[in-house]
């Protein structure tokens, strides 16, 4: 026996203890060329751009490597790639603006073997890995090493490895095979009724319109991929979910969308009633937006007090990174939210299982990210029981720690020019309504550019200047941005991109 996981009971949002698991996730076992493709499709698809030295520098190739990955990329897509062009080390790529991400990513991971033999695991109790060989074209000897990689993964996600062969809780084998089916594809070949997934998105757009919330097209895909197992396993095998987490998410907001939707739906006849705690569970891991600040301000009060005010532990965390990074974080909407985010799908430890993007840190990241670790070891250490978070999912919450922190650690000080005392009033009261970050408006009210140029040289300033007073020799002051009642919006954003 490889390993074995054991169960204890933590605070309410954390509840299993894993020995023997290692640190690195299904990114460090993918095959390196598929996945620095898929890095850069996921560049492309949301930068339009990447830049071949920064990005060479982050993945450890050559430029040529880049180079050869791309050109494979625009092979494999040439029907849904609508634009090219390289200008030395900037190169862009624009995808057909149909074609979804997910089904990018889908494209290019069913050329892992890796994937497909987790897969093989999943589907069947006792795989013979052999068949590899033949469908796959691939010798004993490489069957062989793939076996090996997928049950190295298992056995690093706590999965218990007896004979060589992996033995997983039925929540295990679903997440899991939700993880790999989703990035593989092919789940629409599955034996389910006819309209299921048509159902499914009208189960999903229920509970949208009871919650304010909206799921992108990438977690749609993954809810309905999870509905999906549950009807096909919900025959094979029962799922158990600890009675403790049910109570607790009851607490939190998405308990009454979920259940309202499963009632007032007739997608709850395709299940046992068991099965309802299981797609409770798939809302609670996946992520989603809101369309208002209204409904980001109330889901963040019901949040903050299930997650922080009434979880001691979190608020000593909250304490902690208030003290090492000297910045008041208690209420900082963006990092609570990023930091409920990050502990929410932490239940469990089922982060471990989730499909989630992959995030690479820039060396400024990659200096924060060895903070957090130090920040969470000292923290954790101190706790009765062992939490395990995906790297992949500390990376992502530590590119939004940076913005935070890079938003907050200048303060600045912005000066007005303007020849309408109410133009001043107008600007001053937009400029209020920002938290994002600590700022304070000089008093005085500005006439002219010329009364104003020694402050915009300074690094910690910023001057929004009246359009109409706005002179050719402002340009050479990036500091210096005009503004206009018009471009109220703009400007600000402006300011704060300077920085």
């Amino acid at each position: 026996m490889i390993s074995k996981r054991k169960h204890v009971i933590i605070f309410p949002i954390l509840c299993k203890k894993i020995q023997g698991g290692g640190s690195t996730m299904i990114e460090e076992y993918i095959e390196k060329n598929i996945l620095r493709q898929l890095f850069l499709c996921g560049q492309f698809y949301v930068n339009k751009e990447v830049n071949l030295e920064k990005l060479s520098n982050l993945l450890h190739v050559c430029k040529t490597t880049l180079l050869n990955d791309i050109n494979n990329i625009k092979k494999e897509f040439e029907e849904q790639i609508a634009y090219t062009h390289r200008e030395k080390d900037r190169y862009t790529l624009y995808f057909s603006e149909h074609i979804p991400r997910c089904k990018i990513m889908q494209q290019l991971s069913q050329n892992s073997l890796f994937l497909k033999t987790c897969l093989l695991y999943l589907e069947e109790d006792e795989p013979d890995y052999l068949q590899l060989t033949e469908c796959e074209f691939i010798s004993v000897s490489k069957a062989y090493s793939l076996k090996k990689q997928v049950l190295a993964y298992f056995n690093d996600c706590g999965i218990e490895i007896d004979r060589y062969s992996p033995r997983f809780t039925e929540m295990e084998r679903r997440l899991l095979l939700l993880n790999v089916s989703y990035r593989l594809g092919g789940f629409n070949s599955w034996e389910l009724p006819e309209s299921f997934f048509e159902r499914a998105d009208r189960f999903i757009e229920s509970v949208t319109e009871n919650s304010g919330r909206f799921y992108d097209k990438e977690n749609k895909e993954i809810l309905s991929i999870g509905f999906a197992i549950s009807f096909l396993r919900q025959q094979v095998c029962a799922v158990t979910i600890d009675s403790k987490f049910i109570e607790e998410i009851k607490k939190r907001p998405i308990y009454n969308y979920v259940e309202s939707a499963w009632e007032n739906t007739d997608f709850q006849t395709y299940y046992k009633k068991e099965e309802f705690a299981f797609i409770l569970t798939l809302f609670n891991l996946c992520n989603y937006g809101f369309h208002s600040y209204q409904l980001i301000a109330e889901d963040f009060q019901q949040l903050h007090q299930v997650f922080i005010d009434n979880t001691p532990e979190i608020k000593e965390l909250v304490a902690t990174f208030e003290s090492h990074f000297n910045q008041e974080l208690f209420g900082n909407q963006p990092f609570e939210r990023a930091l409920i985010h990050l502990m929410r799908s932490a239940w469990d430890n089922y982060q471990l299982f989730m499909p989630e993007k992959f995030y690479l840190l820039n060396e400024e990241q990659t200096n924060l990210y060895k903070e957090v670790q130090t920040i969470f070891s000292s923290w954790s250490s101190q706790l009765p029981y062992d939490l395990r978070l995906n790297p992949n999912c500390m990376r992502a919450f530590v590119i939004e720690l940076s913005g935070i922190l890079r938003l907050t650690k200048e303060h600045l000080t912005i000066y007005i020019v303007t020849n309408s005392d109410v133009h001043y009033l107008i600007y001053r009261e937009a400029l209020e309504a920002v938290t994002t970050f600590d700022f304070q408006v000089a008093p005085t009210i500005y006439s002219s550019i010329s009364d104003i140029k020694k402050y915009a040289q300074q690094s910690s300033n910023r001057v929004l200047c009246e359009r109409t007073l706005y002179t050719p020799d402002a340009v050479q002051y990036e500091n210096i941005i005009p503004i206009s009642i018009n471009t109220i919006d703009r400007a600000i954003i402006s300011a704060v991109q300077n920085k």
